[in-house]
């Protein structure tokens, strides 16, 4: 079986990128198709078939956020070889409308439905475009909407990265999909028999993240805050924060195994598709204290892994951690418990899923090629 690897663009490190790095080590031998690879951010990908779109020619430090009405017409663009059986994508956004044979089979592993077009449309608007745009982005977004059903009907088969995610691919694609948990190596974390006398908030500090509802909970509480992460937001973060709170700026995968090692437990307030983060510090024998919506009640069950709030507000957090503090978390139970989550379970079932499509028949695509045309 020939297959291929597509993942929408490599320009920060996120959940989405380890569920790539973990394909690429299943299939290191597959080229692997992207709208663009930004090297000063991301850093190198050594031994990586990377085959770029046209994209790559116009970026230029944040011009990525100026790119998006080119996506669907670079994914087209971006032609796999007819002699590939499956095509794997990764894909929260327009990377999964490639250009496939049809007798290609197309399975997409689904971080979320295009965040922008569907549930985060009005965020986006207020946050990335400026005022006086917003009606001709608007329509924009309309027409990109459809364009984003038609790649959707070409999938031959649908993966989730959870529950809440397989629902909105249900209410936006019409399409039925199997949930297959991200990949959390368990076992290259570590448990520290001592815990430190901090908390930790690991994230990108931008809004979605709510890393100021983290600040300000402990802002109240007085305890030890370590908060992991750059963004737009930092400084207005640091000006706000107390002493108790430190700042680390961005940080390595090992200094956040040693952080999550030691911390007394992580704070989520973000509704995110998944929350990996959240598992990686149950492997580490950390309780999490995190928002009861998004993917992170699949993770953090009650009284066995931590505690869920059911308000992203700073008191319902400080609340949250006090009954934390309250209750005797034994670490190594919460790394057991983190075995749901594990590497193993992850490239057993994917490579299940990616024979299945291989064996099976595909998807027409003819038709959806014809309103594509139509709607251009």
């Amino acid at each position: 079986m020939k297959l291929g690897l597509a993942h929408e663009y490599f320009v920060a490190h996120g959940g989405a990128e380890r569920v790539v790095e973990t394909l690429h080590e299943m299939w290191p031998d597959a080229p692997v198709y992207t709208f663009f690879h930004d090297r000063a951010r991301y850093g190198p990908l050594p031994g990586w078939n990377l085959r770029v779109s046209y994209l790559q020619r116009l970026l230029l430090g944040e011009s990525h956020r100026l790119l998006l009405p080119l996506y669907p017409n670079a994914a087209r663009a971006l032609r796999v070889p007819p002699d590939t059986d499956v095509l794997l994508a990764s894909t929260s956004a327009f990377i999964k409308g490639i250009g496939v044979a049809e007798h290609t089979a197309l399975v997409a592993y689904c971080h979320s439905p295009t965040r922008y077009l569907w549930d985060w449309s009005d965020r986006y608007l207020q946050e990335e475009v400026p005022a006086p745009l917003h009606g001709v982005v608007r329509d924009l977004m309309g027409r990109l909407r459809e364009t984003d059903r038609v790649f959707a009907a070409r999938v031959d088969r649908w993966i989730a990265n959870s529950r809440v995610v397989a629902e909105r691919i249900q209410r936006y694609y019409g399409r039925e999909s199997e949930v297959v948990y991200p990949p959390v190596d368990v076992d290259s974390f570590r448990v520290e028999k001592d815990r430190g006398d901090f908390w930790l908030f690991v994230g990108r500090l931008s809004s979605y993240k709510r890393a100021d509802v983290a600040v300000r909970a402990f802002n109240d509480l007085g305890m030890r805050l370590i908060v992991v992460g750059e963004g737009r937001e930092r400084a207005a973060l640091e000006r706000v924060a107390s002493e108790n709170v430190v700042f680390t700026g961005r940080a390595d995968d090992a200094t956040v195994r040693d952080l999550l090692g030691s911390a007394r437990g992580l704070v989520f307030p973000a509704e995110d598709d998944f929350g990996m983060v959240c598992a990686e510090a149950l492997a580490s024998g950390a309780p999490v204290v995190a928002l009861a919506a998004g993917g992170a009640p699949e993770i953090v069950r009650p009284g066995e892994d931590g505690v869920l709030v059911s308000a992203p507000e700073a008191r319902a957090f400080a609340e949250g951690v006090l009954e934390a503090e309250r209750m005797a978390f034994d670490p190594t139970a919460l790394r057991n418990g983190a075995r749901r989550f594990d590497v193993s379970r992850f490239r057993e079932r994917v490579r299940a899923i990616v024979d299945e499509a291989n064996a099976s028949p595909r998807r027409s695509r003819e038709m959806d090629q014809d309103q594509e045309q139509e709607e251009e």
